[in-house]
């Protein structure tokens, strides 16, 4: 798993205290780490909640701990302050996408195959968290610096995942001879902005076959050459 945690000097083990791993052996630990990975989750899902929907400056260690049902001690034994809870949110989100992304490769298919695969797992992914979305689009001067460190280190995953599939279809002669890295920042970010500002009534599959179709249509070497035969007309 890619780390995108490490900032300030310290990585996202040192925010995860209260969830490291029990030694498995007996069912009341392995019921003891089941409840704390639960307490974790549960805490995860009402920081994201809440940081993706109100200003940062009006959440709460208070409004977090009673919308994940867990006693405000308990919090603070997982995430040790705001700004560590907050951080630690965005780095569950963003390790949750690079998994994502990478289950969908599969050697097997054509590259044009792969690509397509892990565009839709990209936007499936997303559509189904809004919220992270939010986060995501949201600028928070008050961690901007660490905030920005994962970013960078997320963005820089998501540009060689892609570009690496782009170089590997122009080399196989399938996509057009364009600068992979453009490419990939351009399907990521195609992805995004239509994401963030879609019709929330418009099924996912319909959102996949229609981006596919945009940006395939751009990057297959057939039709390039269909249009440069069509502007030499």
């Amino acid at each position: 798993m890619t780390d995108w945690s490490v900032y300030a000097g310290h990585s996202m083990k040192d925010l995860r205290i209260a969830s490291a791993e029990l030694p498995l052996g007996t069912p009341s630990m392995t019921r003891s780490l089941n409840g704390r990975r639960d307490k974790r989750a549960r805490i995860l899902a009402a920081g994201l909640k809440l940081f993706a929907n109100q200003p940062y400056q009006q959440v709460t260690m208070d409004k977090v701990a009673k919308l994940a049902r867990v006693a405000k001690g308990t919090l603070y034994l997982y995430f040790p302050s705001k700004e560590s809870l907050y951080l630690g949110v965005l780095s569950d989100g963003l390790e949750a996408a690079a998994a994502s992304m990478q289950a969908t490769i599969a050697p097997k298919l054509d590259i044009a195959e792969r690509l397509q695969h892990a565009i839709a797992a990209t936007i499936e992914f997303y559509y189904g968290r809004c919220d992270f979305l939010r986060l995501l689009a949201t600028e928070e001067p008050r961690v901007g610096a660490a905030r920005g460190r994962l970013l960078q280190s997320w963005r820089e995953f998501g540009m060689k995942f892609f570009s690496s599939m782009i170089e590997e279809g122009i080399a196989a002669g399938a996509f057009r001879p364009l600068d992979p890295r453009l490419v990939a920042f351009a399907i990521i970010g195609t992805i995004r902005s239509v994401l963030l500002h879609r019709d929330t009534n418009r099924p996912v599959a319909e959102i996949n076959r229609d981006l596919a179709s945009l940006l395939f249509e751009g990057l297959s070497a057939r039709g390039g050459k269909t249009r440069e035969r069509s502007q030499r007309q």
